[in-house]
């Protein structure tokens, strides 16, 4: 009994005093892989893609829950309205489809389109900037609050799939379903011209050169200018800015060895091609507002705690003090 009832406590204080921040969630939805685009080895590259953001970037998106007739959402995606959808906390939603000929109209000439998904919102003022914010409280200037989005991948080119991302060998002539993947996703969360949210603009300067401090820094300590911090030149052309310039390169620490590899926000991709994010990468994610490790320090403030919360509590401490009593009885 002695155990039980320490197991209950704990339970209950540990969910009492765990950290607010958590690392985010990537959900691909594969309910448009209506081509069955998406074999086995080709959703095992997404999730190592995924990976790469759900093991540095932490936040706390609050969900967004619909209730059918009151507060709910609508998510447009792929020309499709799906009505009353709920969104977990901490999750980004990512729908996948595939089509023909994507590449001819990507900004970039990469063979994928991505886009921060479209949301309708019914209900009262509080809920409806609840949904658009996700609780993010600098929203939409200098954090991002989006619920997820879709990415679209070009069928009719050749994809060199990767079972491990760690090593690289040679796919001369196919595009890397891991870097496409990559440069989707920092689209959808927020290095993009064509969403809500205005976080990664508000960073561009008169010039249109990346003005964020610690992707500067990151740039500085790179390039060994002696603090002379210099914004990041972007694309002038094609991109609507919205990319470094082709030739930007960032740090890279890959298998313990420390190099340089162009940007996986430097604009452009070959086939053939592989790049990871680079520190300069994670510094501009940090600077839209997204908190990265290495670039910032996951907070160990308690958070408040949740009603299931106290409720938990309530019900170890009566278990504790019932068994005291009956123990007094005996």
């Amino acid at each position: 009994m002695k155990t039980l009832r320490q197991l209950t406590l704990g339970l209950a204080l540990a969910s009492c005093f765990g950290s607010a921040n958590a690392y985010i969630n990537i959900v691909f939805d594969y309910t448009y892989d209506t081509n069955n685009f998406f074999t086995a080895d080709r959703r095992a590259t997404l999730e190592q893609a995924a990976a790469a953001f759900e093991t540095r970037v932490f936040d706390t998106l609050d969900a967004i829950t619909s209730t059918p007739g009151g507060n709910s959402i609508s998510l447009n995606i792929l020309g499709t309205r799906i009505e009353n959808a709920n969104i977990a906390k901490n999750e980004l939603r990512i729908y996948v489809n595939s089509a023909i000929s994507v590449g001819s109209t990507a900004g970039e000439a990469t063979p994928i389109s991505a886009n921060q998904g479209g949301m309708g919102v019914k209900g009262d003022t509080s809920y409806i900037n609840a949904s658009w914010s996700r609780g993010q409280t600098g929203w939409p200037d200098s954090e991002v609050g989006t619920w997820g989005g879709s990415i679209t991948y070009d069928s009719n080119v050749s994809w060199y799939a990767d079972s491990d991302v760690s090593t690289i060998e040679s796919f001369a002539g196919q595009w890397d379903l891991y870097t496409a993947t990559l440069k989707g996703l920092v689209e959808i969360m927020g290095v993009s011209g064509n969403g809500v949210d205005t976080a990664y603009r508000e960073k561009l300067n008169g010039l249109g050169n990346f003005n964020g401090d610690k992707a500067k820094t990151e740039y500085d300590v790179r390039g060994g200018r002696q603090n002379l911090l210099q914004a990041i030149p972007t694309e002038k052309i094609y991109s609507h800015e919205t990319r470094l310039a082709a030739n930007i390169k960032g740090d890279l620490t890959r298998n313990g060895v420390e190099t340089e590899q162009l940007a996986l926000l430097a604009w452009g991709l070959s086939t053939g091609e592989r790049r990871y994010m680079t520190d300069l990468d994670w510094a501009i994610m940090d600077d839209i507002g997204w908190d990265v490790t290495g670039f910032t320090v996951m907070p160990e403030t308690p958070p408040i705690p949740e009603p299931q919360t106290w409720a938990m509590l309530a019900a170890g401490l009566g278990l504790i003090g019932y068994t005291a009593r009956k123990r007094r009885m005996m």
